[in-house]
């Protein structure tokens, strides 16, 4: 496949995956063993796990909305910048809905065989996210000392 085609398709990975929810699109997009570094610890590898993650969005948040930013792709890879926009209303790992709206800039990073994504990283913002959502306090206290600097 063309790095135009990959562009396309972590376009639609956005778009019908997180946005719209369409399991549907999975067999589309994804390759049977499909592994995402950020997702199947959770949800499990493969198809399954790409549909765990849509059922988790489903679940718990709605009114999603992404603003791609860039798609940026060479050789085998395609990374992908945008902003999520959802309101919390439903169980985020324990944490109940309670209405409030958040935006957080996300990266995914994509590997693609045979013109579908077969591997996925992420990297997102989930402090700023959890702050948002009135899931932190609005300070911290730390001090630094030798007993809690050590690694």
């Amino acid at each position: 496949m063309s790095i135009d085609s990959n562009k396309v398709i972590a376009r639609r990975i956005v778009q019908e995956i997180l946005v719209e929810g369409r399991e549907e699109s999975i067999p589309e997009l994804f390759t049977d063993d499909f592994y995402s570094h950020a997702w199947s610890p959770m949800y499990g590898p493969g198809l399954g796990g790409a549909a765990g993650i849509i059922r988790f969005t489903k679940g718990a948040f709605r009114n999603v909305q992404c603003e791609i930013l860039d798609v940026i792709a060479e050789e085998d890879r395609a990374v992908t910048f945008f902003t999520y926009y959802a309101e919390h209303v439903g169980d985020m790992f324990g944490l109940a809905g309670e209405g409030r709206s958040f935006k957080e800039p996300i990266v995914h990073i994509l590997r693609f065989r045979d013109g579908k994504v077969c591997e996925h990283w992420r990297v997102e913002n989930e402090l700023s996210m959890m702050k948002q959502l009135g899931r932190l306090p609005e300070t911290f206290e730390y001090e630094a000392t030798a007993e809690n600097m050590k690694y």
